[in-house]
């Protein structure tokens, strides 16, 4: 009697031990192959998320509040997400097609995978994440999530949307700065979604990227030069133009003219409230042109960066 008495205690113990293991993994949840940590409750709660790995570990977080993937050292991912739609000029076509598209995934119905490519600093980043930032509110958050992918979890990417195809919600997968190279993980993968490496990419789920489009051409060629073995190069500038062919929803961003780049100064300098008089907006226009024409570029980052420099301490 006392053996089946310690061997019924055993087995209670043993079932204690599993339910509180079961209790304590409520909140933090693995897929199946135990790779990717997230809270489960997170997925609920917030509309932006990134995907990234840090000390040997795959990561889904959340990019706002405690704890969020923004305070980890995982690169820019808080850049951008204090703009809002309204803050954008000169592209309001752009803006007005894309919003479209997410609006109506949002609804459940189908939408295009989108491709914004141009200069750096011109909005391409920015603009997706002032669109995640806009649907992340009631009612929207509870039907639609945004995922910044890093380039270094390349490789659980299938993981990944294995992970959130079962979930209630519809998901856009954010490809940032995409280089059009094919020996890059982070297009080989790409191209693979795109091209149904998962038979078929599930219907709550579409992509958006962007790509520097010096992309499109430079490095595709740089091995020729370079003394690359490729006998055919510009079968490789086909493939990869090849696959900027599969985003239904394509558009360039350029850098801006000087009017709309003072526009863009002006609208910096208001939302860092710096103070300047009527008479003293004269000389700053000129100095933010001089700044553009020494960074070489009339973009929304350079604007950024001359407003951010009058700044007082």
């Amino acid at each position: 009697m006392d053996e089946v008495s310690n061997e019924i205690r055993n087995i209670n113990r043993i079932i204690s031990e599993i339910y509180g293991e079961f209790k304590n993994a409520r909140k933090i949840n693995y897929n199946e192959q135990g790779i990717i940590k997230y809270d489960n409750s997170h997925i609920d709660r917030f509309g932006s998320f990134k995907f990234f790995r840090i000390n040997g570990e795959y990561i889904l977080k959340p990019l706002y509040g405690e704890n969020s993937a923004v305070k980890e050292s995982v690169g820019s991912g808080a850049d951008g997400h204090s703009l809002s739609l309204s803050d954008f000029i000169g592209i309001d076509d752009i803006i007005k097609d894309v919003f479209r598209n997410t609006m109506k995934f949002a609804s459940g119905k189908p939408a295009n995978n989108v491709l914004l490519w141009g200069d750096r600093g011109t909005g391409k980043s920015s603009l997706i994440r002032a669109l995640a930032k806009s649907f992340g509110e009631p009612p929207y958050i509870n039907r639609i999530k945004f995922i910044e992918i890093v380039e270094d979890t390349a490789e659980l990417i299938y993981q990944l949307i294995t992970l959130i195809k079962t979930k209630p919600y519809r998901f856009i997968l954010i490809f940032d700065d995409i280089a059009f190279d094919a020996d890059s993980l982070f297009y080989k993968k790409l191209k693979s979604i795109l091209d149904g490496g998962l038979d078929e990419l599930p219907e709550n789920i579409i992509i958006y990227a962007t790509s520097n489009k010096r992309h499109l051409t430079t490095e595709l060629f740089s091995k020729e030069k370079a003394g690359s073995d490729l006998i055919h190069p510009e079968e490789e500038a086909e493939e990869s133009l090849s696959l900027s062919d599969r985003f239904g929803l394509t558009y360039g961003l350029y850098s801006f003219n000087q009017e709309t780049y003072l526009r863009i100064v002006e609208l910096y300098l208001k939302k860092y409230g710096v103070k300047i008089s009527s008479v003293d907006m004269d000389v700053i226009r000129k100095n933010a042109l001089s700044y553009a024409a020494v960074k070489g570029s009339r973009s929304g980052r350079t604007a950024k960066q001359f407003a951010i420099s009058l700044i007082k301490d």
